[in-house]
């Protein structure tokens, strides 16, 4: 009796690329880059200038990220109006709370800042740079609830310059304001 053996096919693999090869999405072009630096640029020179006039501490390293978000992630969730103002206030008002509880500010921060982001969860107002917003507010020589109100005034020229350079970008920004 003969048995017709089944061909077996080589097992197809995945085709696979060099390690050296980046999967990362395709670079913007220049002139998106050039406005998105520079609308970035503006907006944390208005609130440095801010700082220098009033000696207030209006220029924080969370608005960095936040401006990265705004005009390079506009799409995000992260990056519309009402995360951006509304995380940052939510998370500088949980970190002055936290700072009057009088712990040593390093256990406070970290509560802060995991505290922050649990309430902006709760108010649907996710920003991660406001986390970071919620650490600095227990730093006892930042003026508590004035930090609150310059961090909200903040936000807004983050917005607003936010506005315009996604504007010329030809972004569609915001996607939601409340």
């Amino acid at each position: 009796m003969t048995s017709a053996s089944p061909q077996l096919a080589e097992p197809s693999s995945p085709s696979r690329t060099p390690w050296y090869v980046s999967s990362a999405p395709p670079r913007q072009r220049l002139r998106v880059i050039v406005v998105e630096t520079i609308a970035s640029l503006v907006a944390l020179a208005i609130v440095g200038a801010l700082t220098v006039f009033t000696h207030d501490p209006w220029l924080i390293p969370p608005f960095a990220a936040s401006m990265a978000l705004v005009v390079g992630g506009a799409h995000f969730p992260l990056a519309q109006p009402r995360n951006v103002i509304g995380g940052h206030v939510a998370s500088a008002t949980v970190g002055v709370l936290v700072g009057l509880i009088g712990i040593d500010v390093l256990w406070a921060g970290a509560l802060a800042g995991a505290l922050a982001l649990g309430a902006m969860k709760l108010l649907r107002m996710s920003h991660s740079p406001a986390a970071a917003t919620a650490m600095i507010a227990v730093v006892p020589v930042i003026p508590r609830w004035e930090f609150v109100v310059l961090v909200g005034s903040a936000a807004v020229i983050l917005i607003a310059v936010g506005l315009v350079g996604n504007k010329l970008n030809g972004v569609n920004y915001p996607h939601y304001w409340w």
